[in-house]
Protein backbone atom coordinates (compact mmCIF):
# COMPACT_ATOMS: atom_id res chain seq x y z
CA UNK A 1 0.00 0.00 0.00
CA UNK A 2 2.95 2.40 0.91
CA UNK A 3 4.39 2.07 -2.81
CA UNK A 4 0.84 2.80 -4.03
CA UNK A 5 0.70 5.39 -1.57
CA UNK A 6 4.35 6.89 -3.04
CA UNK A 7 3.63 6.35 -7.09
CA UNK A 8 0.69 8.69 -6.74
CA UNK A 9 2.48 10.87 -4.42
CA UNK A 10 4.87 10.87 -7.76
CA UNK A 11 2.25 11.08 -10.18
CA UNK A 12 0.72 14.36 -8.47
CA UNK A 13 4.14 16.03 -8.45
CA UNK A 14 5.20 15.31 -11.65
CA UNK A 15 0.98 16.67 -13.14
CA UNK A 16 2.03 20.07 -11.36
CA UNK A 17 0.76 19.46 -7.40
CA UNK A 18 4.39 20.72 -5.90
CA UNK A 19 2.44 20.33 -2.35
CA UNK A 20 2.40 16.15 -2.52
CA UNK A 21 7.09 16.68 -2.34
CA UNK A 22 5.89 17.65 1.34
CA UNK A 23 4.75 14.33 1.93
CA UNK A 24 7.66 12.62 0.25
CA UNK A 25 9.95 14.85 2.24
CA UNK A 26 8.08 14.08 5.45
CA UNK A 27 8.43 10.65 4.92
CA UNK A 28 12.22 10.06 3.72
CA UNK A 29 13.85 13.15 6.01
CA UNK A 30 14.71 11.57 9.41
CA UNK A 31 15.78 8.31 7.64
CA UNK A 32 18.32 10.45 4.92
CA UNK A 33 19.56 12.56 7.49
CA UNK A 34 20.82 9.50 9.51
CA UNK A 35 22.09 7.52 6.04
CA UNK A 36 24.16 11.16 5.66
CA UNK A 37 25.25 11.16 8.81
CA UNK A 38 26.96 7.99 8.76
CA UNK A 39 28.59 8.79 5.87
CA UNK A 40 30.19 11.92 7.09
CA UNK A 41 29.99 11.70 10.32
CA UNK A 42 28.71 15.21 11.16
CA UNK A 43 25.33 15.40 11.87
CA UNK A 44 24.78 19.82 10.92
CA UNK A 45 26.19 18.66 7.35
CA UNK A 46 24.25 15.75 6.93
CA UNK A 47 21.43 17.36 7.44
CA UNK A 48 22.22 20.33 4.42
CA UNK A 49 23.08 17.46 2.27
CA UNK A 50 20.07 15.88 2.84
CA UNK A 51 18.59 18.84 1.90
CA UNK A 52 20.30 19.39 -1.12
CA UNK A 53 19.40 15.57 -2.16
CA UNK A 54 15.73 16.88 -1.80
CA UNK A 55 16.05 19.43 -4.32
CA UNK A 56 18.24 17.95 -6.58
CA UNK A 57 15.44 14.94 -6.61
CA UNK A 58 12.68 17.63 -6.98
CA UNK A 59 14.40 19.14 -9.80
CA UNK A 60 15.10 15.35 -11.75
CA UNK A 61 11.67 14.25 -10.38
CA UNK A 62 10.02 13.75 -14.38
CA UNK A 63 14.02 11.63 -15.29
CA UNK A 64 12.78 9.38 -12.78
CA UNK A 65 11.45 5.97 -13.66
CA UNK A 66 9.31 3.92 -11.07
CA UNK A 67 10.13 0.79 -13.60
CA UNK A 68 14.08 1.37 -12.70
CA UNK A 69 13.47 1.35 -9.02
CA UNK A 70 11.96 2.61 -5.99
CA UNK A 71 11.85 6.30 -5.18
CA UNK A 72 13.92 5.89 -1.88
CA UNK A 73 16.63 3.94 -3.46
CA UNK A 74 17.00 6.70 -6.18
CA UNK A 75 16.65 9.03 -2.99
CA UNK A 76 19.45 7.65 -0.89
CA UNK A 77 21.73 7.51 -4.05
CA UNK A 78 21.23 10.82 -5.01
CA UNK A 79 22.38 11.52 -1.21
CA UNK A 80 25.11 9.56 -1.36
CA UNK A 81 26.60 10.77 -4.05
CA UNK A 82 26.32 14.28 -2.79
CA UNK A 83 27.87 13.08 0.75
CA UNK A 84 30.98 11.36 -1.21
CA UNK A 85 31.31 14.75 -3.12
CA UNK A 86 31.37 16.19 0.12
CA UNK A 87 33.96 14.18 1.61
CA UNK A 88 36.35 14.35 -1.45
CA UNK A 89 35.92 17.90 -1.31
CA UNK A 90 36.60 18.54 2.37
CA UNK A 91 39.99 15.95 1.91
CA UNK A 92 41.14 18.95 0.02
CA UNK A 93 41.10 21.24 2.20
CA UNK A 94 44.13 22.02 4.30
CA UNK A 95 43.02 22.98 7.95
CA UNK A 96 44.52 25.97 8.79
CA UNK A 97 44.91 25.11 12.85
CA UNK A 98 47.41 22.12 11.07
CA UNK A 99 49.73 24.40 8.86
CA UNK A 100 50.15 26.84 12.40
CA UNK A 101 51.45 23.30 13.91
CA UNK A 102 54.01 23.28 10.59
CA UNK A 103 57.23 24.93 12.43
CA UNK A 104 58.45 27.82 10.44
CA UNK A 105 61.96 26.42 10.30
CA UNK A 106 62.57 22.97 9.34
CA UNK A 107 66.36 21.66 10.04
CA UNK A 108 68.41 22.28 7.36
CA UNK A 109 71.02 19.24 6.26
CA UNK A 110 74.73 20.34 6.07
CA UNK A 111 76.75 18.63 3.13
CA UNK A 112 78.45 16.04 5.41
CA UNK A 113 74.67 15.03 7.09
CA UNK A 114 73.48 14.53 3.10
CA UNK A 115 76.53 12.57 2.06
CA UNK A 116 75.91 10.42 5.03
CA UNK A 117 72.70 9.74 4.29
CA UNK A 118 73.39 9.01 0.40
CA UNK A 119 76.04 6.66 1.75
CA UNK A 120 73.79 4.68 3.91
CA UNK A 121 71.09 4.57 1.44
CA UNK A 122 73.50 3.29 -1.25
CA UNK A 123 74.63 0.93 0.87
CA UNK A 124 71.31 -0.91 1.65
CA UNK A 125 70.74 -4.33 1.00
CA UNK A 126 69.61 -5.84 -1.28
CA UNK A 127 70.34 -3.43 -3.46
CA UNK A 128 66.73 -3.01 -4.43
CA UNK A 129 66.48 -0.98 -1.07
CA UNK A 130 68.39 1.33 -2.38
CA UNK A 131 66.55 1.65 -5.82
CA UNK A 132 63.22 1.87 -4.41
CA UNK A 133 64.02 4.71 -1.79
CA UNK A 134 65.77 6.75 -4.21
CA UNK A 135 63.18 6.36 -6.70
CA UNK A 136 60.67 7.11 -4.20
CA UNK A 137 61.94 9.80 -1.90
CA UNK A 138 64.43 11.65 -4.38
CA UNK A 139 63.18 11.02 -7.72
CA UNK A 140 59.42 11.75 -6.39
CA UNK A 141 57.94 8.28 -7.99
CA UNK A 142 54.62 6.27 -7.03
CA UNK A 143 54.56 2.89 -6.30
CA UNK A 144 53.47 2.08 -9.62
CA UNK A 145 56.20 3.33 -11.62
CA UNK A 146 58.75 1.84 -9.60
CA UNK A 147 57.03 -1.75 -10.22
CA UNK A 148 56.72 -1.70 -13.60
CA UNK A 149 60.71 0.01 -14.15
CA UNK A 150 61.60 -2.67 -11.49
CA UNK A 151 59.08 -5.79 -12.82
CA UNK A 152 57.76 -6.79 -9.41
CA UNK A 153 54.47 -5.87 -8.03
CA UNK A 154 53.46 -2.84 -6.66
CA UNK A 155 53.17 -4.59 -2.73
CA UNK A 156 57.06 -5.44 -3.36
CA UNK A 157 57.87 -1.98 -3.73
CA UNK A 158 55.92 -0.62 -0.46
CA UNK A 159 57.33 -3.74 1.51
CA UNK A 160 61.29 -3.09 0.65
CA UNK A 161 60.54 1.31 1.18
CA UNK A 162 59.39 -0.19 4.35
CA UNK A 163 62.12 -2.50 5.22
CA UNK A 164 64.89 0.03 3.86
CA UNK A 165 63.48 2.57 5.93
CA UNK A 166 63.78 0.43 8.98
CA UNK A 167 67.35 -0.07 7.77
CA UNK A 168 68.04 3.37 7.47
CA UNK A 169 66.45 4.42 11.00
CA UNK A 170 68.99 1.53 12.24
CA UNK A 171 71.84 2.39 10.87
CA UNK A 172 71.59 6.34 11.17
CA UNK A 173 70.41 6.95 15.09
Amino acid sequence: MKVMHEEKLITLIKNGETQAYSALVDRYQTGLIIHCDNIVKDRDLAEDIAQEAFVRAYQALKSYNETKGAFSTWLYQIATNLAKDQLRRSHKKIDLAEIEMIPQELPVLTQSEKREIRDTVHALQPPEYARVIEAYFWEGKRYQTIAAELSVPVSTVGTWIKRAKAQLRKELS
